[in-house]
């Protein structure tokens, strides 16, 4: 596994999906993904089957040192319209942005520690931030149908210089 990201401008879109909190940490994830993988065919306006997980940190974020921080993680797909939003879903809009991008490839299980190595080792020694115009950041699943010991994903992060 390449620890180095490439850099990527992305242009604005859209993802709709199932949204939780993740008060209770990895399980909410897990929820969210097992809703949306039982649900996704309602997604009428999807681009593609690519799968996206977002990290959405602009709300009720919380770090919770020690243990695995909540925010609003939504598992979903891009779409050209949010048109139709089925019920109990969710829409977010992110905005267009300059990125980071990690490549992965290991166990699910091990995505959390790959996330503490970018935040924790990466970024600081970067010479980047996150780019506080978003407060987010996503994996992006190219393979619909995943191992999940063998997972192959990117994670793209929002940056600016400093």
């Amino acid at each position: 596994m390449n620890n180095e990201p490439v850099f990527k401008t992305r242009e604005a879109f859209t993802i709709v999906g199932i949204e939780r909190y993740t008060a209770n940490g990895i399980p909410d994830i897990r929820d969210a993904w097992h809703e949306f993988g039982n649900r996704s065919a309602e997604i009428t306006n999807a681009v593609a089957e690519v799968a996206f997980g977002i990290e959405d940190y602009s709300r009720d974020f919380e770090m919770n040192q020690g243990g695995f921080p909540k925010y609003y993680y939504i598992a979903g797909l891009e779409v050209n319209s949010t048109a139709n939003i089925p019920e109990g879903m969710k829409s977010k809009e992110i905005p267009a942005a300059n990125y980071a991008v990690f490549s992965y490839q290991g166990p699910l299980d091990g995505l959390h520690n790959f996330f503490g190595f970018i935040y924790g080792e990466w970024m600081p020694q970067s010479g980047y931030s996150m780019d506080p115009k978003l407060s987010l950041d996503f994996e992006r699943y190219p393979d619909r149908i995943m191992d999940m010991n063998a997972a192959t994903l990117e994670i793209w992060v929002p940056i600016i210089n400093g």
